[in-house]
């Protein structure tokens, strides 16, 4: 796999920016020469900027990768969903605590009493009880394993799509147009899509699968179906270049469009992990572990030393990413990258740039830990 490199910054690279430009540019070209991986692009924001961007590898194959590139970065999409939610909130046009059950009846699960239990905090948090799909059932029918809002992480793709259908059906308009009207639009925010669009299609990133196989750039899953242009969703698949979803985690760090009341729910952890999910727990015997660590609205809470950080991850067959934030320093980083199994790789790229930041710590020491009892 052909290797590229460029590099681009908003403003010079300073000592201010607290991180080494060359060490990031080796590793994202040492990381980008991995057979599993295809393409890596990142934007790290200081004060609320981008300040510097960087690429490596291949969109596709022979082709560097630029700013232009359009990556998906699978479960990142939630965070579209959570930001447009607490902008309804803010407008008074909805409540984090109405019941999901006025609006909309999920099939599998509209004869459970617990069903009337779920809010959307509750699903934003986590909070919901339900696996993360179908699939993931003996007889693929959701269901609850405890009482939503209980606070312990059961993190739930399907419970962010009931939330979706919530929205569609209470504001009588497509998940998409939402997303628009209460969150982009309002925040200027250009180069992030909720699915496939024409826009995208000139510049996607395609995938790379872990035997360091190109995928096709709609492909849902090894085996899947095709992303069309009318499919859409809340919980996965959007589309998004570097300096665009940079421009959104700006805007959140300036607290553009939310009461300082909600910026504060945003950040409160309402639920942890569990034997539902440990991956939001730390085990006994791990190396590191923050102070808090748990769910807020939307977005993963760490805590530690008196910084916090709010992050998502997505992490699929051919993509990985990882984006945070410091609302209290303003600092942030966007990773997206095309590549199968490769969650560790970018932590190596985070590495380079933030290596004392609890997100990074925590999922490097939950990483080893695994290894080393997997006797790898």
């Amino acid at each position: 796999m052909a290797i590229a490199q460029s590099s681009e910054q908003a403003e010079a690279v300073t000592d201010e920016a607290r991180f080494d430009a060359k060490n990031l540019r080796e590793t994202m070209a040492r990381v980008a020469a991995l057979p599993n991986v295809g393409g890596i692009a990142v934007g790290v924001i200081r004060d609320g900027k981008l300040v510097h961007s960087e690429y490596a590898g291949e969109a596709s194959p022979g082709v560097p990768v630029t700013k232009d590139n359009w990556f998906n970065p699978a479960s990142v999409s939630k965070t579209l969903i959570a930001e447009t939610v607490l902008r309804l909130v803010n407008r008074g046009a909805m409540s984090l605590d109405d019941p999901i059950g006025t609006y909309f009846r999920h099939p599998h699960l509209t004869d459970d009493p617990r069903y009337d239990l779920l809010t959307p905090r509750i699903i934003l948090s986590h909070q919901t009880t339900l696996r993360n799909w179908p699939y993931n059932y003996d007889d693929n029918r959701l269901a609850f394993l405890g009482e939503p809002g209980d606070g312990k992480v059961s993190y739930s793709g399907a419970a962010i799509e009931i939330l979706m259908r919530y929205l569609e059906a209470r504001f009588e308009a497509t998940y998409p147009e939402l997303v628009e009207k209460e969150l982009l639009k309002p925040l200027g925010i250009e180069g992030v899509s909720v699915g496939r669009s024409p826009i995208v299609e000139p510049n996607v990133a395609r995938g790379v699968n872990r035997d360091g196989e190109w995928q096709d750039a709609f492909r849902r899953s090894q085996d899947g179906t095709i992303i069309q242009e009318s499919d859409y969703s809340a919980a996965d698949n959007m589309f998004a270049t570097v300096p665009g979803y940079a421009s959104l985690l700006s805007a959140l760090i300036s607290k553009k469009g939310l009461s300082n009341e909600l910026i504060a729910e945003r950040q409160t952890i309402f639920a942890r992990g569990s034997e539902r999910d440990p991956g939001y727990d730390c085990p006994p015997t791990i190396s590191y572990c923050p102070e808090n660590l748990g769910y807020g609205l939307g977005w993963a809470v760490f805590e530690d030393g008196g910084k916090r950080v709010l992050n998502h991850g997505g992490n699929d067959f051919a993509e990985h990413a990882q984006v945070y934030f410091d609302p209290d320093s303003g600092d942030g980083l966007v990773l997206f990258m095309t590549g199968g199994n490769a969650f560790r790789h970018g932590l190596e790229v985070i590495e380079a740039i933030e290596p004392q930041n609890p997100m990074y710590r925590y999922y490097d020491a939950l990483i080893s830990l695994m290894q080393k009892s997997q006797g790898q």
